[in-house]
């Protein structure tokens, strides 16, 4: 009896252990049976406008990819985390995300969620792919920090030669969001406007999500500037607009890419006529086929028109899935892949990496006239 007691139990353990192995190879199997992309995107907080953008960019991106074969026949799947548009939350977000071995590239936008979570991903070897943060040091993040969007050192140096060498304006002022992005876009401007010449009279920052941006307007409009750059979150510049033109100053406005959403004009109205910003090549109505075949999509999917960083969250998706089909999933071949494939035609504009993982995309200057966002100089 106690033999076959014994032989029983063991029985049951061999069983007991290959059901388990089972199990854990059948987990094994199912990890396998999609390829992630990861995205850590302001969902909530003062981004998350943007954070839709790219996530909807991204999405379309994937049926496509998906629709024609996957990867190699298997599909690719966005693991998305709420950043809600703060370091700190992103930060615990990437430790949750990237338990899961197989996620080897990070979509991300915002400034301070770039820059908070680049010692971590060169640390891990995690490609760090960002859409839309604008902070200068970006470009300066790591071998592991790739960027498909011009930074400020790009648009807010163009928007200082524009106002100088277009505008013939000599003395200009920025209102700029107290966060990472807008002092860096804020630098930038200030420091190339004044090498070509120029004075700035009044360099005054504002908190984002306010309500009453009078003073700070106040302040700019006692400087008396010819121009005024106005970087910041497309609502808070809106509200920015709208006071100003309430109290009646009446500046010539200059903004960048951030600027075109339908805050401006639903929030701003008539304030908002004449602004001129800088913006990546995305004018639909002249557009090449492949940003028309975008825009089109796009808007039949989601009933909206894409902005931006719709175009650079989709861009990102196709770029991450053409990596992956010719080196395998991997960051550090993925890496060497971005940095050495041929210029890529996206809906964004044309995208080739710099040594340091940054680009320098060809930029147009936009209005709003009569409600609309249009092309300056038709």
């Amino acid at each position: 009896m106690k033999r076959k007691a014994f032989l029983g139990a063991v029985l049951h353990a061999i069983f007991a252990v290959g059901l388990a192995a089972s199990v854990l190879w059948s987990c094994n199997r199912r990890q396998e049976s999609v390829v992630p992309i990861g995205a850590i995107l302001p969902m909530t907080g003062s981004g998350a406008q943007y954070g839709e953008e790219v996530r909807k960019g991204i999405e379309l991106a994937l049926d496509e990819i998906n629709s024609d074969g996957g990867i190699k026949g298997v599909p690719m799947r966005l693991i998305l985390e709420d950043s809600a548009t703060e370091a700190k939350t992103a930060l615990s977000a990437f430790e949750k995300m990237t338990t899961n071995r197989q996620i080897q590239v990070i979509v991300t936008e915002v400034s301070g969620v770039v820059l908070a979570l680049a010692p971590k991903v060169n640390e891990k070897k995690i490609i760090l792919f960002n859409v839309g943060a604008q902070h200068p040091e970006v470009r300066e993040c790591g071998p592991y920090v790739f960027s498909n969007i011009d930074d400020a050192t790009v648009e807010s140096k163009a928007l200082a030669e524009f106002a100088f060498n277009r505008l013939k304006a000599k003395k200009a002022a920025v209102l700029y969001t107290n966060v990472a992005y807008g002092e860096g876009a804020r630098a930038v401007f200030s420091d190339t406007f004044q090498k070509i010449g120029g004075t700035i009279v009044a360099e005054v920052p504002f908190n984002e999500d306010g309500l009453d941006y009078r003073a700070q307007i106040g302040e700019v409009q006692k400087a008396s500037p010819e121009v005024v750059y106005l970087p910041g979150h497309t609502k808070d510049m809106a509200k920015v607009l709208k006071q100003s033109y309430e109290i009646g100053f009446k500046p010539q406005w200059l903004s960048y890419t951030p600027f075109e959403g339908p805050d401006v004009l639903t929030i701003a109205g008539a304030a908002a006529e004449g602004v001129i910003y800088s913006s990546l090549s995305l004018d639909y109505d002249n557009a090449p086929p492949i940003t028309k075949r975008f825009f089109d999509k796009f808007k039949n999917k989601y009933t909206v028109a894409p902005g931006t960083y719709s175009a650079t969250g989709y861009d990102a998706a196709i770029l991450v899935a053409n990596a992956v089909k010719s080196v395998g999933n991997d960051a550090t071949k993925i890496r060497e892949y971005f940095l050495s494939m041929p210029e890529f035609q996206g809906v964004s504009g044309p995208t080739k990496f710099l040594p340091n993982g940054a680009v320098e995309k060809p930029l147009i200057f936009k209005t709003v006239r009569n409600g609309r966002f249009e092309i300056l100089d038709k």
